[in-house]
């Protein structure tokens, strides 16, 4: 009797610890991510009045967070968008953390050779309407031509549905923005930390 009372809870236990391994590995990322109450709307057509937009016509704001392992998988995917159109879009890479080192961190870790900046605060996000990593923000002439996911996949594998970089070749051919499913701009990924307060 006791071996099999032993047994039952040795299995519960470790079902448990494996359910939680799940969940904080995959399941919740699965999930759209939580809005902020106090989030500012912004859409597709919003003018937005940044002084980063007004350095360049044609603007890609990059969402990463370091602690968030989507932003750790979308990495190779945004570093495959700034290679091909470098020359057309100034990127700017946004990172919501509270110690300096992380944006020399960033800088060294993955060598893009674009501008960098750290939103401590969240406001550069709130101003764009943005909570979660990864998220691309595109804007053209001071209005967003696209804000959302990089795809639907978290890996970044589905080349079907690589809105950010469809959207940027769209803005790049001076097509409209393209009209993608709902799931474009649901947030998915990791809240931002200024969010979690």
């Amino acid at each position: 009797m006791k071996k099999k009372l032993f047994f039952a809870l040795w299995l519960t236990f470790s079902l448990t610890v494996i359910a939680i391994i799940f969940y904080r590995q995959e399941y919740r990322f699965l999930l759209p991510t939580p809005k902020p109450i106090d989030l500012k709307m912004v859409e597709q057509g919003d003018s937005v009045k940044l002084d980063l937009a007004g350095t360049g016509n044609r603007v890609y704001f990059h969402f990463y967070n370091s602690e968030c392992p989507c932003s750790r998988f979308n990495i190779k995917e945004f570093k495959r968008i700034v290679r091909k159109n470098e020359d057309s879009v100034k990127f700017i890479a946004v990172i919501e953390e509270e110690q300096s080192n992380k944006l020399q961190e960033f800088k060294k870790k993955y060598d893009l050779g674009i501008e960098t900046i750290i939103d401590k605060d969240g406001k550069i996000a709130n101003e764009l309407g943005v909570y979660s990593t990864p998220q691309a923000v595109i804007v053209e002439n001071g209005r967003v031509f696209y804000k959302g996911n990089y795809n639907k996949a978290r890996f970044c594998t589905s080349k079907n549905t690589r809105f950010a970089e469809l959207a940027v070749e769209a803005m790049l051919t001076n097509k409209k923005p393209p009209h993608f499913p709902e799931l474009a701009y649901i947030s998915y990924g990791c809240e931002l930390p200024s969010n979690e307060n």
